[in-house]
Parts: structure tokens; sequence; C-alpha cells
């Protein structure tokens, strides 16, 4: 795979924030998006960092999608841009001077500052690159009354409320509106997200904003769609749930995240995931989805898409374990050749003698 260049226009040395990308960029951007951006500001400081995508999404707790969702959200608004090899893999991504005073930098110009990230790029097939939802304004006062003047939104509000059992926080307000206005999301396709939400223990507005993010970017756009994608999402739950052995609980979100990990963002089939948590269980006696992912992780790597494939890479670890002890036991014979040799030189096969009379030899030095 082709390696990412991570790169800048402007590279100063330190990790320094633009009052511009405070005044005019962070205000309207969704928070987690900030966050990346900070982060890549800081490796462009890092020497001999080995950048990827996979590394950046576990240093941040996020899916590979969440970053390239951030990615092409900065890339839209003007703060970076993501350059692709002939193969269509993510070569590159450079940062520009917020102040716009100097243009984008090539990754193939040497004459810029940079810091070169040997690291395998994902492919542009694996990682789908997402349709960015817009991002989340802050409606002023005037805009929020003039919503609540809309029966729909007075009804959506209210039934809101009734789910939640309490008022709606003006940051509430904010998100449910965002996903009418600003995601396009028809009444009951909002009052279905937040019943779905709920009834899988998930009360957070920030969670259901991921979750309305992601069915806008997937083309969610009725509710007889969100139950089809539900439907295939819990069996699949259920299905790794059962193979790791895990009973009548739910599952919390970071295992959640796992999961969309595993089935979005590496895009494993079923069979393949169920196979990693096989072996995790045989492996530890216990449901570690960090042990699993391990698994799926270097599968994903090796560029696993079939169980065949996974039988090809234990046949080839098979060999190389089989070499490596032959290779012991080889070693070990000719240590023991050595050492039988050593025992039958008559040289060095003698008795030692062990009983001296000291106080007799001592007095035959005197003369006694």
């Amino acid at each position: 795979m082709a390696d990412i260049m991570l790169h800048t226009s402007a590279n100063s040395g330190f990790t320094c924030i633009s009052n511009t990308f405070i005044d005019d960029f962070m205000k309207d951007a969704n928070g987690e998006y900030v966050k990346i951006y900070l982060y890549l500001l800081r490796c462009l400081n890092r020497e001999d960092y080995d950048f990827s995508i996979s590394r950046l999404a576990d240093c941040l707790d996020h899916t590979e999608k969440d970053i390239m969702r951030a990615f092409t959200y900065w890339e839209k608004v003007g703060l970076l841009r993501l350059e692709y090899s002939e193969d269509n893999e993510l070569s590159g991504i450079c940062l520009v001077d917020v102040n716009g005073n100097r243009s984008f930098t090539s990754v193939h110009n040497t004459g810029m500052p940079s810091v070169a990230i040997s690291a395998g790029a994902p492919t542009v097939s694996n990682i789908a690159t997402p349709i960015a939802a817009p991002f989340k304004p802050s409606y002023t006062a005037d805009e929020l009354d003039a919503f609540k003047e809309e029966d729909e939104v007075s009804d959506l509000i209210f039934a809101t409320q009734t789910y939640l059992g309490r008022p709606l926080s003006n940051s509430d307000t904010n998100t449910l509106l965002f996903w009418y206005d600003g995601l396009h999301m028809s009444v009951d396709l909002i009052q279905y997200l937040i019943e779905t939400c709920l009834d899988n223990g998930h009360s957070s507005f920030h969670y259901m904003d991921t979750v309305a993010r992601n069915w806008t970017e997937d083309g969610i756009t009725t509710v007889e769609d969100a139950r089809q994608s539900s439907s295939a999402h819990t069996n699949t739950v259920y299905s790794i749930k059962k193979a790791l052995g895990i009973g009548n609980r739910e599952l919390v979100e970071s295992e959640l995240n796992f999961i969309d990990k595993w089935a979005n963002t590496y895009c494993f089939s079923l069979d393949i995931i169920l196979e990693a948590c096989e072996r995790t269980i045989a492996s530890t006696n216990k449901p570690s989805f960090k042990y699993a992912d391990s698994i799926l992780t270097s599968w994903h790597k090796a560029s696993v898409k079939t169980l065949d494939d996974v039988a090809r890479l234990d046949q080839e670890f098979t060999k190389a374990t089989v070499s490596r002890l032959s290779d012991a036991s080889r070693l070990k014979n000719n240590n023991a050749s050595d050492n039988r040799t050593r025992a039958n030189n008559k040289f060095l096969n003698f008795e030692q003698r062990q009983n001296y009379d000291f106080n007799a030899l001592e007095r035959k030095l005197l003369g006694n």
C-alpha cells in the first residue's frame, strides 16, 4: 500500500493554533472534528511518527469512518486537502495555512516542510469516503421561535420531551432542529430514531446525533429504511454476543463501536467476525472485545476477505512456526554433538585429584 504523507504549507516547529481558526472555523465545527484537526497539527511536529488512519482512530477512540468524516469536513471548508494515488488510495493529507496566504503544497513537492509518515494507507474502497453531513449550526432565539410556530416542529418537541421525561435544554433543542432542518429528516424518522436509541439504553443526545448523521450518510431517509438497517445491526450484535458468551446484558457504547468498526470500517462479513470471536474465547476464556479487535485488525492489514483467506494465513503461520521449531531443534542437536565431542577428548576428559593431605605436603616441604 502507498505511504501516507502528512504535511503542511507552514511548519513553525511547534503546535500553534491560529486565531483565524478559533474565530472563523472552530465555532461552527463539530467538537470531535476540532479534536481530530488539533491532533493532526500535533502530528506534524512529531518526528518519525508512524501515522495511519487506524492509529489516529485508536488514539482518539473513534472509528476510521469517524476520522474520514472529519477529514471530509475540513477539506470542504478548505483547511486540508486529501491526496490520492493513481490506485485511488489515500497518500497524503495537506494542512494549509488557515490565514489563506499560502496555497496547497503537493505531496510530490520535495521543497515543502513535511513529516513523512510510513504506514499502510487504507484504500478508499475499504474506508468509503462518506457524504459528509452538514455541520450543525447554532440557531438564534428568533429562529427557534420561528421553528416552534410550525405545528409539526412543536409536536416533535413535545413528543421528544415526553419520551425523555424531561424538558429539552437549548442544546438539545438545537440538535433536534438540526436533524429536522439540516439533515432533512422527517418527523416520523426522528421519532423512530429517539425511540430506538432509548430502547437500547442510550438517552444521550450526543449519541443520537451520531446515529442521525450515520443514517444520513448511509442514505436512510424513511422509517422502513431505518428498520431494515436496525434489523441487520440487531442480528449482527446478537450473533456476536452469542459467540462471545455474553448473556442478558446490553453492550456498552465502546463495545458497539468495535462492532461498527468491524462491520462498517473493515467491511468484514459476519462469519469472519464470529471466527475472531470464537478464537478470542478459545485463547482468553473471556469475552474480550479488545482481543477480538486485535485479531480482526491483523486480518484487515493482511487484506482478509473470506474464511479461505483466514485459512491461508493459518497455514502460513503454521509453516513459519514449524520452520522456527526445526531451526531450534537443529541448533540444539548441534550443541549436544559438540558437548559429546568434548566429553570424548582425552585431554579434557580426566579426573581431577580431589583428596589432598595439605598437612602432609606442608611437613614434606619443611623437611619434617
